[in-house]
């Protein structure tokens, strides 16, 4: 939770300073902000890569398989590096008519496309980070990647500073230091890992894929990664309608995203701790335990979400102004943060369920259900409902509004089917351990 709160807080800073120290000032922020579902799109299937490489691991280490564990490190390592190559590459030539099939303001446009290509040549390093961060998780080492990330995160802020402040360098000083701190963090990992004791050890010699630990890691891994990756395709089909409503409204949007992101940020991490707990107890056949941890989790989760909501909503207009002083940019921002934010612990509570349903073996049908209950509502909503609603209501607040209650309801919709899903997976796993 402090690891994700943590960059969340940099990431803030990156909009704080791009947005009131540069010459570029709000555009600048849009331009950044309108690139975040782009990006996302392009990375989580890696991310989710990550994650199945955490859960296999995770899984051998309550098992006690010490060889399965090696194999899954250095067949998740090496395979970071060769998605991170892949994937940046398609990221750095496609950004541009990527952006445009957004609808990204001409005025932001060269902005947004000079921010991703920058981002995406770094992407290599930032994988092999996130692999290694989810393998020491998949442990119970949490403290390491909370160090590096805070290591890497000043020199972030700091190079932040220098690139924008005193040279001047927009949204590509911003860009570059983000790179430049996330090979730090990269190189942090794989160093802590070349000299642990334990079967986390990394050793370049031992480099390799191994085909039974990369087909582990893919049955886990593809599903959760495309699942992410249509999430992400939703929320770039919403940003090309936020697009829409201009570069005020994109300002408002990426402020009260990373507002919003405060909440989601500690929902998420009992989201990834959920993956780890019940992989590690499923390994050891620990039904009754996996029970309780069921209900904890999602309890954690809900109680966080809550708990964080009320000041964030209370001061949004404080918070919000930290980013842009527009005040239509605000107005923009707060009906935001109001219709996402208020049922945001739906989404605490359905992102830990697939957690838990990940964590015991299952990732295909939660992946299903994901996409046709949150993303196909959601191209429904922005499709066919939305465009209905424009007709009947000419306010472009209340337009705003009507257009973010989609998140609440095709999450309470996901939310019920998964919980099903949970259950059914449960009984079917205590089932099999009560027959061996």
């Amino acid at each position: 939770m402090f690891s994700g709160l943590l960059q969340l807080m940099f990431n803030a800073a990156d909009t704080v300073i791009v947005g009131q120290f540069s010459a570029d000032g709000d555009f600048a922020v849009s331009a950044v902000g309108s690139t975040a579902s782009l990006i996302n799109a392009l990375v989580a299937l890696a991310i989710g890569m990550g994650n199945g490489a955490g859960v296999v691991v995770a899984q051998n280490v309550g098992a006690k398989r010490s060889d399965a564990v090696k194999r899954t490190v250095h067949t998740a390592m090496l395979l970071s590096v060769i998605m991170g190559v892949i994937i940046g590459a398609l990221g750095f030539f496609c950004a541009e008519p990527l952006l445009n099939l957004m609808n990204a303001p001409k005025d932001v446009l060269p902005l947004a496309a000079l921010y991703t290509k920058i981002f995406f040549l770094g992407l290599p390093v930032q994988l092999i980070y996130n692999f290694g961060s989810a393998i020491l998780r998949s442990i119970g080492d949490t403290t390491r990647p909370l160090i590096f990330l805070a290591v890497a995160g000043v020199l972030n802020v700091g190079l932040n500073i220098l690139f924008v402040v005193a040279f001047d360098m927009s949204v590509a000083g911003v860009a570059l230091a983000t790179v430049i701190s996330q090979t730090v963090s990269a190189a942090l990992v794989v160093i802590y890992m070349l000299k642990q004791k334990n079967d986390c050890k990394l050793s370049a010699r031992e480099l390799k894929i191994d085909k039974k630990a990369l087909l582990q890691t893919l049955y886990i891994g593809i599903p959760a990664g495309l699942q992410g990756m249509i999430f992400s395709v939703s929320n770039t089909i919403l940003q090309a309608t936020i697009n829409t409503f201009g570069p005020l409204a994109m300002t408002g949007s990426t402020a009260a995203t990373t507002v919003a992101n405060f909440i989601f940020i500690p929902m998420n991490s009992i989201h990834h701790a959920s993956t780890s707990f019940i992989g590690q107890n499923t390994g050891a056949q620990k039904i009754k335990q996996i029970k309780k941890l069921i209900f904890t989790l999602n309890g954690m989760a809900v109680a966080i979400g809550v708990i964080i909501t009320v000041p964030i909503i209370i001061f949004g207009k404080t918070f919000l102004g930290i980013f842009t002083d527009t005040p239509e940019a605000i107005t923009f921002g707060m009906t935001h943060l109001i219709t996402l934010c208020v049922p945001y612990f739906v989404c605490g509570a359905m992102d830990v369920t697939v957690g838990c349903i990940r964590g015991m073996g299952t990732s295909l049908s939660p992946m299903l259900v994901s996409i046709f209950g949150v993303c196909g509502f959601r191209f429904l909503w922005i499709w066919v409902i939305f465009p209905l609603i424009q007709k009947v209501v000419e306010n472009p607040y209340q337009q705003y509004f009507y257009l973010f209650l989609s998140y609440f309801i095709s999450w309470s919709i996901t939310l019920a089917f998964q919980s099903g899903i949970c259950i059914k997976t449960y009984k079917k796993l205590a089932s099999r351990v009560k027959s061996e």
